[in-house]
């Protein structure tokens, strides 16, 4: 239900999974990628995490989407509210992310590099900023091995922002920090107890705080 012909990165991770890898999507795109969950819905060995505007286009992405049969939990869902700013995100990555990340153990680690959750955005309202993605691209720096990392450039409709957060993102995956911005949004309420509910839905199946 995107903008696509192809979905890159499902027919990357199938045909990784296809010559025995385990493949992890970590999707920071605005949108939910309901296609690349629906794809691997009961796969045990893809992990499809989102971190998404909820509600905002196409709907989907709740808390309670986490893959099904043999692959229940491996599906994690961020339904972040309008509003939510890169504070949230961290520590999402801190609490969920990479503790998932780590239980499951990929051999390949693709990424759904959307930008259109930039602050500086005209389509969607979240909040991230450039420093947001370069922590985010550390903080995925050694999840797999060297050369095992591969980005796909998804939405972002300020030429600006993208520009400044892929090259912040890249920055982050050598280990090289981006400062944080002098002025940063701070998250509302509603968005941190977003992130409760996700620790909530997936303590069923992994370890997390």
């Amino acid at each position: 239900m995107g903008f696509c012909v192809f979905n890159n990165v499902a027919i990357t991770a199938r045909f990784l999974t296809q010559k025995g890898n385990r493949v992890a999507i970590v999707d920071w795109d605005v949108h939910h990628g309901n296609g690349t969950q629906e794809t691997f819905l009961m796969d045990p060995d893809v992990l499809y995490i989102s971190l998404h505007e909820f509600p905002a286009y196409p709907g989907s992405g709740w808390v309670d989407e986490v893959g099904l049969g043999p692959a229940a939990g491996t599906a994690v869902n961020f339904p972040m509210p309008t509003g939510t700013g890169g504070d949230v995100y961290r520590v999402s990555f801190e609490r969920v992310v990479l503790p998932i990340l780590s239980a499951f153990k990929p051999d390949w680690l693709l990424v759904s590099a959307g930008y259109d959750a930039h602050q500086a955005d005209p389509l969607a309202g979240l909040e991230l900023l450039e420093s947001d993605y370069s922590a985010m691209g550390a903080a995925l720096r050694g999840v797999v091995e060297m050369g095992r990392t591969i980005l796909f450039l998804e939405g972002g409709y300020n030429l600006k922002a993208i520009e400044g957060s892929v090259a912040a993102t890249l920055s982050g995956l050598a280990g090289i920090g981006v400062p944080d911005e002098p002025s940063r949004p701070v998250s509302n309420l509603r968005s941190w107890r977003t992130l409760e509910m996700v620790v909530e839905a997936q303590r069923r199946f992994w370890q997390v705080v």
